[in-house]
């Protein structure tokens, strides 16, 4: 029988590989003109999908567990901002259990980030008003206006 251990290991392997897959396929596309590397349209007046970009950038951060110790880019807060706003484009908030699983750090670890992200004032908390146990986390403005920035300039827009 396998460890916890074992078969998160092979979890993070097989999503890697996943996330290889999706990027070697993104610069086939783009490769192929029909894509560009800020964004999915061959037309540069196109709107840039930075939803599909922040997914980018957390699966290239996934794919590079298949070939260096996960620990050395250990970031538990960035990747609970990326998070955070592939959710603020669509759903707006998650619950911290959820964003605690976004980060592949211990639940202490991931509450300490929360409460720096909130003193920082890059998230918002929100106590649930039908269960007070339950806390709503969601990009500020100030998170959302600073992940749009970066995420516009890895892409090369101004």
């Amino acid at each position: 029988m396998e460890s916890v251990e074992e078969l998160i290991r092979d979890l993070s392997s097989k999503l890697g590989n996943i996330a290889g897959e999706f990027s070697s396929r993104a610069d086939r596309i783009i490769a192929a003109g029909r894509a560009t590397p800020g964004g999915f349209s061959a037309d540069p007046q196109a709107p840039i999908d930075l939803v599909a970009r922040a997914r980018e950038v957390l699966a290239v951060r996934k794919a590079r567990r298949r070939y260096f110790p996960p620990d050395l880019f250990h970031e538990p807060a960035w990747e609970m901002l990326v998070a955070l706003f592939i959710i603020y484009e669509t759903d707006h908030s998650m619950n911290v259990k959820a964003l605690v699983s976004c980060s592949d750090a211990p639940a202490t670890t991931s509450q300490r980030w929360i409460d720096h992200l909130h003193k920082s004032g890059l998230i918002d908390r929100v106590t649930d008003t039908v269960d007070r146990r339950r806390i709503d986390i969601s990009l500020s403005d100030r998170g959302h206006e600073a992940m749009v920035r970066y995420l516009k300039d890895i892409s090369g827009i101004t």
